[in-house]
């Protein structure tokens, strides 16, 4: 006998679920977060949370007057269903005359890997990915500088987004650990800001996850100075749908969205487990990712694991090592190991440590994760590597995604 689950895998591919089983002797949590079912947003929900925005007036109003749009999508490494948001602000801007050659998306990619054809027709839709004019952002070229920010952070932001009379963002917000929360503000900064501020906004101080954090702060003193005039902020349910929209001011319809999520996002927890099983999902299209598997027992106290509990990262990587010009490759100017923080070294040297992942190479692995990480290309392999050294019924807990939060206990 065995016990079987399913856990959402691989971002914009199909099939959306891995199925993985234990034996039976296993004693096995698989923890769920509150919203994990939560329905998926409706086109007419979507329109009515537009139609109503938060702290600014209607976007129809917004635009009466200007004489082009730019809207800021995220991109791959983010779930958000663009495709299904933009035909409402298309409707809506198109009410003061913006039609649709006078629209620019730019593609938010801060320093990620520019999007493709079959990434913008997996996030547009095809139909607006063949009509408006999709530009991905370049964190080197096209920028235009503004100064700096109340901390000090230099602010170079791509030159068509400044130049826009009206500017639009679409975001997931989802735990990030060093903006607090995606969504809002971050979609200007690193979205379509330059190398300079990225990583000025990269090293500050100030980071954590599921909070309103310094770094957020400044993103969004920044985003005072660069200009957001709408903000579109979606919520995600366990397998990366949208179930529920927030719009309006990068602040307040931001602020609402995080108290929505907090919610949705949060897990109860189980102590004391043998195994914890930390899905990146839905940041798992590339390793370099995949430190947010960590983002769970990041979120706050727990108990989840003990001296001796071995942790298992999982993630398809389908893309393998990604890219990140300040952080993912060698000679970029934030790189580094894992192995060589002081957090790994005192968390990490009683513990194993697996990651679980059909398509990276030990190569791969050690460029972001020290040697000693076991790299496991078959489950099958995994559950038998954990069971010689926690025999054959351990405690186990499963975090399906890399969103969820630690439950906030009420005192």
């Amino acid at each position: 006998m065995t016990k079987h689950y399913k856990i959402p895998w691989a971002a914009w591919r199909e099939p959306k679920y891995l199925e993985i089983d234990f034996p039976d002797s296993w004693d096995v949590s698989n923890l769920r977060m509150e919203g994990a079912d939560y329905p998926e947003v409706t086109s007419q929900e979507i329109k009515k949370s537009i139609l109503n925005p938060i702290g600014t007036p209607k976007l129809s109003d917004i635009a009466k007057g200007k004489k082009n749009a730019v809207i800021v999508v995220d991109d791959m490494t983010r779930t958000t269903q663009a495709s299904k948001i933009l035909p409402a602000v298309f409707e809506e801007i198109g009410k003061a005359n913006i039609t649709n050659e006078k629209i620019t998306i730019i593609l938010a990619i801060g320093a990620h890997r520019p999007m493709n054809k079959n990434d913008c027709i997996l996030k547009l839709g095809e139909f607006i990915a063949n009509t408006y004019n999709v530009e991905n952002h370049h964190p080197y070229e096209n920028l235009v500088s503004l100064g700096e920010s109340k901390i000090g952070t230099p602010i170079e932001v791509n030159k068509t987004y400044h130049e826009a009379e009206l500017k639009i963002a679409i975001g997931g917000v989802i735990p990030h650990p060093l903006a607090g929360y995606g969504g809002g503000a971050k979609i200007v900064l690193p979205g379509v800001c330059g190398i300079r501020t990225l990583e000025a906004n990269h090293s500050a101080n100030g980071a954590g996850i599921g909070r309103i954090t310094d770094v957020r702060k400044d993103i969004e003193d920044i985003a005072s100075i660069v200009g957001l005039d709408f903000s579109i902020n979606a919520v995600l349910n366990e397998i990366g749908d949208t179930t529920k929209i927030f719009a309006g001011h990068y602040l307040d319809a931001h602020r609402k969205a995080i108290e929505f999520a907090q919610k949705a996002y949060s897990t109860k927890v189980v102590n004391a487990n043998d195994v914890c099983f930390f899905n990146c999902y839905p940041e798992d299209s590339e390793l370099n990712q995949s430190g947010k598997g960590f983002n769970f027992i990041s979120s706050g106290p727990n108990n989840m694991l003990t001296l001796s509990s071995s942790i298992v990262l999982m993630s398809p990587s389908y893309e393998g090592r990604g890219f990140h010009s300040l952080i993912g490759e060698t000679g970029s100017k934030l790189y580094s190991n894992y192995g060589d923080s002081d957090v790994w070294k005192a968390a990490m040297s009683t513990r194993a440590v697996f990651f679980f992942s059909p398509n990276i190479s030990k190569p791969d692995l050690n460029h972001f994760f020290p040697e000693d990480v076991w790299l496991i290309k078959d489950w099958r392999n995994l559950i038998n590597h954990l069971e010689q050294i926690h025999g054959k019924s351990p405690k186990a807990a499963v975090v399906p995604t890399s969103i969820q939060l630690i439950e906030r206990i009420k005192t």
